[in-house]
């Protein structure tokens, strides 16, 4: 076996067990929707990433939904993307956000293994692992693009 394959083999190998350090996951991740509406509606869902269709959820108030999946480390991007819809007032309110993305800041501190967001009236509340606290991320409509690098 030539070196470049050994070292193919170890890498392959060992990204599954390694651990959170430095904003750096290399394991199975969590993503979860929780519906948080303060109107009580139900919300519509319906999220997807380049490699997986995961159809169109109907989440009940304060209930949630989440999937696994791992990060195209090496060789590609993992992102995910979600359509939301509820019901303000009986008028709909619908926004696309990125819920995940391993190439690009979305939001303001970084998610290891547990990437939670939370869904309100007024927008989309990011659940921060090292702190234990919840972050008002983003606003509807959405706009999850963070220049700045602040941890």
């Amino acid at each position: 076996m030539s070196s470049v394959h050994a070292t193919l083999l170890a890498i392959a190998i060992l990204i599954p067990t390694c651990k959170p350090t430095r904003g750096f996951y290399f394991g199975q991740r969590n993503l979860h929707i929780i519906n948080w509406l303060e109107n009580g509606e139900i919300l519509m869902a319906r999220c997807w990433s380049e490699d997986n269709s995961l159809g169109t959820r109907i989440v009940k108030n304060k209930e949630g939904f989440k999937w696994k999946f791992y990060d195209k480390i090496l060789f590609g991007k993992t992102k995910f993307e979600c359509d939301l819809e509820f019901s303000d007032q009986g008028q709909p309110r619908r926004g696309r956000f990125v819920v995940y993305d391993n190439k690009q800041k979305i939001r303001r501190r970084n998610c290891y293994q547990n990437c939670m967001w939370g869904v309100g009236v007024y927008g989309l509340y990011a659940f921060d692992e090292k702190d234990k606290k919840w972050d008002y991320e983003i606003p509807w409509p959405s706009k999850n693009r963070f220049e700045s690098s602040t941890e």
